[in-house]
């Protein structure tokens, strides 16, 4: 989202303060709820024949921007072909990502977030082999009442008893104060505990205020999770901020990239990863 969208929304949600009402701890509970469900099914999942990740892992991750810019799936073709795994935020089931062919047949795990009569947006994540498992979440923005979602996915590691947890994050954007973005990672954060093998959470964070970053790093550094760095760092920013981030744990880059597009209001971030645990 651009600086001056944020200011569009700071006006706003002046306005929309007063509709911001209780409902908080029933959400909190029910994102509780299912993050114990989830991390019940953590490495007990059968893996399909065939369906194993080998390192080293190529990734991308990408706010598509709703696929409403032209030659999107051209740049899409052109940065995923390669991939493994691939983050896509502002996803559009209108676009049919699913068969936009990436060097092969894909697996989609789609976690929807803004609903319209014509359209769902929200995260998904391709990948080249099957998922053991998949997990949705959902956060409601404080002001403007939009869904942000994320989508949870585990992968088979080739020669290996753990499992690799990706997570794809679309964080809540507009808030005062920091307390709906810390309840959004509560869930995450539950799987990154019981979780004990590699681990990638990547997206658009939103990082638009030095306080929102810092909170983001504190949270994920508590749980070995480290952020990728980007050399020359061309990630999209906000106030001077970068949006978009690579968190791992038990992984290191081998190389990491950002690729300017027209095709969309973000950059695309592109990594080699290797296995270090």
């Amino acid at each position: 989202m651009t600086k001056k969208s944020l200011l569009h929304l700071a006006i706003i949600s002046l306005f929309l303060g007063v509709l911001h009402v209780a409902g908080g701890k029933a959400s909190n509970s029910l994102l509780s709820e299912q993050a114990r469900a989830c991390s019940a099914n953590l490495g007990l999942l059968p893996v399909a024949e065939g369906q194993v990740l080998s390192a080293p892992l190529d990734i991308l991750s990408w706010n598509i921007q709703k696929a409403s810019n032209r030659g999107w799936m051209e740049d899409l073709l052109m940065l995923g072909g390669e991939s493994h795994i691939t983050f896509i935020q502002e996803a559009t089931l209108r676009a049919e990502l699913g068969e936009v062919q990436l060097g092969g047949p894909l697996y989609q795990s789609f976690a929807p977030g803004y609903t319209t009569a014509r359209d769902r947006t929200g995260v998904m994540t391709l990948s080249t082999h099957a998922p053991t498992m998949q997990c949705n979440f959902t956060r409601t923005e404080p002001w403007l009442g939009t869904p942000k979602a994320a989508t949870v996915t585990e992968h088979a590691l080739e020669g290996r008893d753990d499992r690799l947890l990706a997570i794809n994050l679309h964080a809540v954007n507009f808030t005062f104060g920091l307390e709906d973005l810390q309840e959004q990672l509560r869930p995450l954060v539950e799987l990154l505990i019981t979780h004990r093998g590699p681990a990638i959470l990547a997206g658009d964070f939103n990082t638009w205020s030095s306080a929102r970053q810092r909170l983001i790093d504190q949270v994920l550094f508590q749980h070995g999770l480290e952020p990728l760095a980007f050399e020359p760092d061309l990630r999209t920013t906000v106030f001077g901020m970068a949006l978009d981030h690579i968190y791992v744990r038990g992984l290191a880059a081998e190389y990491t990239e950002v690729i300017p597009v027209t095709s969309s209001d973000h950059n695309a971030l592109r990594a080699r990863l290797r296995l270090t645990m």
